[in-house]
């Protein structure tokens, strides 16, 4: 094999077997606690709320996030706009099955 064969041929990926991973428990618990201090951190600094609502005529699960300190609505996920078009296509879908029937 010459070094162009030998510089494109795949090469193995390590992975760490299941007892590589059960052996550090207390590492990764700590490296966890670290990383879920980051982000409660990150979103105090900015000052933001997320909050989860379940929409009433769609029966939809709503995520705002809201500005902390105001309570005024950023982004909402899904939009406003787009609860509205699933409960029309909801209303014209049974519309067409009563015209059916």
């Amino acid at each position: 094999m010459d070094a162009a064969q030998s510089a494109s041929a795949p090469q193995p990926v390590e992975t760490q077997t299941p007892e590589a991973v059960e052996q550090s428990p207390e590492v990764e618990r700590d490296q966890l606690q670290t990383a879920v201090t980051d982000l409660q951190d990150f979103i105090q600094s900015v000052r933001r709320d997320i909050n989860f609502n379940l929409d009433e005529d769609s029966g939809r699960v709503v995520v705002n996030v809201t500005e902390a300190a105001s309570g005024d609505v950023i982004r909402q996920l899904p939009s406003e706009e787009a609860l509205r078009l699933s409960e029309n296509l909801s209303e014209i879908r049974s519309l067409l099955f009563e015209a059916k029937a």
